[in-house]
């Protein structure tokens, strides 16, 4: 079921959507764009058919989609997306070859025990950086849970993946990750909350808010 936020962001009729995430699944947004619509992790295939319905009720299009990080639960379902809208995927660069190539690092096969179905065109961040911030999409580099972990901003509202709960933070200890890559993150984080950010939408769970932060350093302490 799709939870329409009351409008998490909205600019000149720009607005955030988000699909909760059932069981093992993320969240799921949807940035609705004067110029473009952008999708952020489609997460598993399972639900893709009525996921769909939702999301073509405010959209009939959408332009890019962008994965926080290759994990199987956040980008499961890119082909069927890719297939439908024609959209390609965007995820950092040392995350793409894990993605085409479905590696280890996805945890298709290892956690979820899932055969996984790569998309056929991914892009790497860096090749779209320049042209994302003319649609006001700000891209962070979050290390920790993965190596090419991500947070986007947009407005007053930060995605941050798996690397930002409500009242916690993502696993360090899957491949890629590191405990001291992600500390680093939750400062950066920090300083970019604290400054101007209303909204923090995390890939799984309830939303945070500008306390999160706080909650999550007492872990580190």
């Amino acid at each position: 079921m799709l939870n329409i936020l009351p409008p998490i962001y909205k600019e000149v009729g720009s607005m955030i959507y988000k699909i909760s995430g059932k069981w093992n699944d993320c969240n799921t947004y949807l940035i609705k764009g004067e110029r473009k619509n952008i999708l952020i992790d489609p997460g598993l295939p399972d639900d893709f058919d009525a996921t769909l319905k939702e999301i073509e009720n405010i959209v009939k299009d959408i332009d890019f989609i962008i994965n926080t990080h290759c994990h199987y639960d956040h980008s499961g379902s890119d082909y069927l997306y890719q297939d439908y809208f024609g959209a390609p995927i965007i995820i950092h660069d040392s995350e793409v070859n894990h993605l085409k190539n479905a590696s280890d690092v996805t945890l298709s096969s290892g956690l979820f025990h899932r055969d996984m179905i790569p998309p056929k065109e991914v892009i790497p961040l860096g090749e779209v950086l320049e042209e994302l911030k003319r649609y006001s999409i700000e891209i962070i580099e979050t290390p920790g849970h993965t190596k090419g972990s991500i947070s986007i901003i947009y407005g007053d509202s930060l995605i941050t993946g798996d690397t930002l709960f409500a009242h916690s933070v993502g696993r360090w200890d899957f491949p890629t990750g590191s405990l001291e890559d992600l500390k680093g993150s939750i400062l950066k984080l920090e300083g970019i909350i604290n400054k101007n950010i209303l909204n923090v939408l995390p890939g799984h769970g309830e939303n945070g808010n500008k306390h999160t932060i706080s909650y999550v350093k007492k872990l580190f302490s």
